[in-house]
């Protein structure tokens, strides 16, 4: 089959190492190039002993039905009536020109599947939509390449490759830290596609694939559109992707957020308040409450599947290290906080004891309450100053409460969403901050209007606007 690939298409195309990712925005042929290069390698892999060239490829996105809808779709557009599907067990049997391959499509929406996928014997893979998957299902994958076909039948696998693509990603992503900074491994490879619009949304004339789209296609995607959506799916710029409901849409980054130089120290006068939360992707937050009542939030520390006792150690030494002086109190999950490890005895509250982080738990009886705490302090203003104070460092934070902490969307007819927040990379970070709001009076300030009458110290170039 003969096919014109754009000229970064064509670069990721032609690139054989391990594992090689394309970045792009949508209509921009990354699928096309990705199943052009699977054919590629079941022609190029080593021949057996009876002149057959043999390799299996396990196929694998997110969802079921996002694999049955758009991935399959995609195959049977590529090579026609040349597959002979099995749509009992979703495989598929290419069988021409001295080549049999087989196509194992394959999901991980369901509990089990991640361990389907460890018993595997393949050639390669092809991960489509890869910022939808976990790192775990990259290394599960590699960790299966190469076994077919075997070596008693002719040379064995000569051809074992990741093949993968996706749309952009948030700048804090797995995907980010693996493949975009300098801890990349040498035998991965990246490419980015240019964005399909400009910044004033008018169409790049740099822009991959138009020859093969609609004349308006991007025009259409942009209308109605929300601006987040442009940047990601259209601008391939690396920001937070939000789907959901935001928990918190009183946050105003502009009103809350503060350039951390123009932030002076913690007051030494007072103690810290902190919050904690663990999980895949534990969080800790360090803060003060200043004389009125509102809160200061200085620094933030998180972790990215990390166990709880190594965690704690970690904010340990930061606090020595940064905070020396301060006396300080942590507030953890009420609900959490003894209940004990998996894989030893040990609680949350043991464990933050004993790295004297000195935790609490509150009394409040809620999620509600305490998000319900939070959403008020968000809306007041004290001295004309907002009552919740952040700094940038805390960019996991601040991605969370602009919606990267959301209420997932149900889906069904109509604007509906899961009842709960969704428990995502921001969850942990955000339930911190919700803690350490209630420890220090946030639920009570639903029924008390009760203050103090310090302001906290801040530099006078500072302004919310």
């Amino acid at each position: 089959m003969e096919i014109n690939l754009a000229p970064t298409v064509s670069d990721y195309y032609l690139d054989d190492n391990l594992v090689t990712l394309i970045i792009g925005p949508v209509g921009s042929g990354k699928t096309l190039g990705s199943i052009a290069k699977l054919e590629r390698l079941m022609y190029e892999q080593e021949p057996n002993d009876d002149g057959i060239r043999y390799t299996r490829w396990a196929v694998i996105r997110n969802t079921y039905q996002e694999l049955k809808d758009t991935t399959i779709k995609s195959f049977e557009g590529f090579f026609e009536d040349m597959l002979k599907f099995n749509w009992g067990n979703l495989t598929a049997v290419y069988d021409h020109d001295g080549v049999h391959a087989e196509f194992l499509f394959r999901s991980l929406d369901k509990p089990g599947d991640m361990r389907k996928l460890l018993s595997l014997e393949i050639t390669g893979a092809y991960l489509n939509e890869m910022r939808e998957l976990s790192h775990d299902t990259l290394q599960n994958v590699i960790s299966r390449l190469g076994r077919y076909p075997y070596p008693k039948d002719g040379p064995g696998c000569t051809k074992s490759n990741v093949v993968a693509d996706t749309n952009s990603f948030s700048d804090d992503h797995w995907i980010y830290n693996l493949f975009m900074t300098d801890q990349r491994p040498a035998d991965y490879s990246v490419y980015r596609q240019p964005p399909a619009l400009l910044d004033d949304n008018t169409i790049n004339p740099k822009a991959e694939n138009l020859e093969n789209l609609p004349h308006d296609y991007y025009q259409r995607q942009v209308a109605g559109a929300t601006e987040n959506f442009i940047d990601i799916m259209l601008k391939v710029k690396m920001v937070a992707l939000k789907d959901g409901k935001p928990v918190y849409p009183e946050f105003n980054e502009r009103l809350h957020v503060i350039d951390h130089t123009l932030l002076g120290p913690p007051n030494p006068d007072r103690g810290l308040i902190c919050g904690g939360d663990n999980g895949r992707w534990s969080g800790y937050l360090i803060g003060q409450v200043d004389a009125l009542g509102r809160v200061v939030i200085f620094d933030e520390l998180v972790s990215d599947d990390v166990n709880l006792t190594d965690f704690s150690s970690i904010i340990q030494s930061h606090l020595q290290q940064n905070y020396p002086k301060y006396k300080l109190e942590t507030w953890i999950d009420p609900w959490a906080a003894n209940q004990r490890g998996q894989v030893n005895d040990a609680t949350m509250f043991k464990v933050y004891n004993k790295a004297q982080l000195h935790p609490r738990t509150s009394s409040t009886g809620s999620p509600d309450t305490m998000v319900e705490g939070v959403k008020k302090k968000f809306g007041k203003m004290t001295v004309g100053q907002p009552d919740i104070i952040i700094s940038n460092k805390c960019k996991k934070l601040i991605r969370g409460l602009n919606g990267g902490y959301s209420y997932r969307r149900i889906n069904v007819s109509g604007e509906k969403y899961a009842e709960k927040p969704d428990k995502g990379p921001y969850s942990h970070i955000c339930n911190a901050f919700e803690f350490l709001i209630d420890g220090m009076g946030g639920s009570r300030e639903l029924l008390s209007n009760n203050k103090y009458t310090e302001p906290i110290k801040i530099e006078s170039e500072w302004s919310p606007i």
